[in-house]
């Protein structure tokens, strides 16, 4: 079966999605990416990386505020402060 063909918005969306993964710190992608992608829960998370659920937790939350960071619209004046 045959995937359809991406618009132009939809790939600059994917790439902002890139980037903001990319940002992310190695443990934070990977319990993200774990759970997002792999449907893990927290607790088998927390069980592969061998950290607590609390941390799994954390992580999470620091990874989706990465991406809530990537998602909010840019001003030119907000990049001189980066």
């Amino acid at each position: 079966m045959r995937g359809r063909i991406i618009t132009e918005a939809e790939r600059r969306v994917l790439r902002r999605y890139e980037r903001a993964v990319l940002r992310m710190s190695p443990r934070q992608r990977a319990v993200f990416l774990a759970h997002v992608v792999g449907g893990l829960s927290y607790r088998q998370i927390a069980h592969q990386q061998r950290i607590s659920l609390t941390e799994v937790e954390c992580h999470l939350w620091l990874a989706l505020a990465v991406l809530d960071d990537e998602r909010k619209p840019r001003y030119w004046w907000q990049f001189w402060k980066r």
